[in-house]
């Protein structure tokens, strides 16, 4: 069984694979032309392959991605869903970080640290000001659109804070003992109304593009915040921008954005209830580890013929 390994940073882990899996042929492959080359005879893919690397491979049974996303895979080979082919993703891979980033968004936004921040660039002690803002989190609902493994992370760090958390989730999802209730998405109006704070950590595809409009976001309380931690498209833009300024909600804390890079003319960086930061919410020093652990995981079981985890449902697209 020929394995190629495609992403640089897994090089120091790749020793380790070789002497676990002694009959599997591994194969570095790290510029177009070589993968090119090399994925014609590859029974498995560790990372991401382009178009034209895609149509080369003539024996390809299974792709690791590195990301839980999966419009790029989509992007790159629209006909990924007719192959046949076994598509697992990275999915936790980053979840922890995005728990701690989604409750650090709660807290700065609960206790006005962002507002703080600006005070002590100016040199103000403006303490009276700040008893006008700060909140606590306990007691505070938590609404999480998107119950999967990041979901889950987020959901059992709010209630450590103290807050009630309650989801909503296309699929049957059973609650866990740290949330109050998994809905249907059915009631994602109802999660709109009741929550403090509304988490959006479900995966992007054509079917939920723009999912919180004017509509949605006018159920949400003008006290509640907006965290965006998986995909920008799920949020309307101008529906999103138009909220934040005329108070229709608190604000919003954005790790993802309509545009990526974001433009520097987009007038939501100017927006004093925003809060933004560069689509860096699963990730820390320790991601590719996990990256790399979850496809040993899954070639283990592969090699085993056991079912592999994070299979992509190549019609739904996550």
């Amino acid at each position: 069984m020929k394995v190629l390994l495609l992403p640089e940073f897994g090089k120091p882990f790749y020793p380790a694979l070789e002497e676990q899996f002694a009959g599997v042929d591994f194969i570095e492959a790290y510029e177009p032309d070589q993968i090119e080359r090399e994925v014609r005879d590859a029974d498995v893919v560790f990372g991401d392959l382009t178009g034209s690397q895609f149509e080369a491979a003539k024996q390809l049974k299974w792709i690791q991605t590195l990301d839980a996303g999966m419009e790029g895979l989509y992007n790159a080979i629209p006909r990924i869903a007719e192959s046949g082919i076994t598509v697992t993703n990275a999915q936790g891979a980053g979840a922890p970080q995005i728990g701690e980033h989604a409750v650090t968004m709660i807290l700065m936004f609960s206790r006005g640290m962002d507002r703080f921040m600006a005070k002590q660039r100016d040199r103000e002690w403006a303490q009276d000001y700040g008893l006008t803002i700060v909140q606590m989190a306990m007691g505070k609902t938590i609404g999480i659109i998107g119950l999967g493994k990041s979901g889950m992370e987020i959901a059992w760090r709010c209630r450590a804070l103290g807050m009630d958390v309650i989801a909503v989730d296309a699929h049957d999802v059973e609650a866990e003992p740290v949330l109050e209730d998994v809905w249907p998405l059915s009631r994602l109006n109802e999660l709109l109304e009741s929550s403090d704070f509304v988490i959006v950590t479900v995966p992007y595809t054509p079917a939920n593009e723009n999912m919180l409009g004017e509509v949605e976001l006018a159920l949400m309380k003008p006290s509640a915040y907006l965290i965006v931690t998986s995909r920008g498209r799920i949020v309307e833009h101008n529906a999103l921008v138009a909220a934040l300024k005329d108070g229709t909600i608190a604000g919003a804390g954005l790790d993802a954005v309509i545009e990526e890079p974001f433009p520097a003319d987009n007038e939501l960086w100017g927006l004093d209830n925003v809060i933004i930061t560069p689509h860096i919410a699963g990730n820390s020093p320790e991601l590719d580890e996990r990256t790399c652990d979850i496809f040993e995981w899954n070639l283990r079981r592969y090699v085993n013929g056991e079912p592999l985890r994070n299979v992509v449902d190549l019609e739904l697209r996550y």
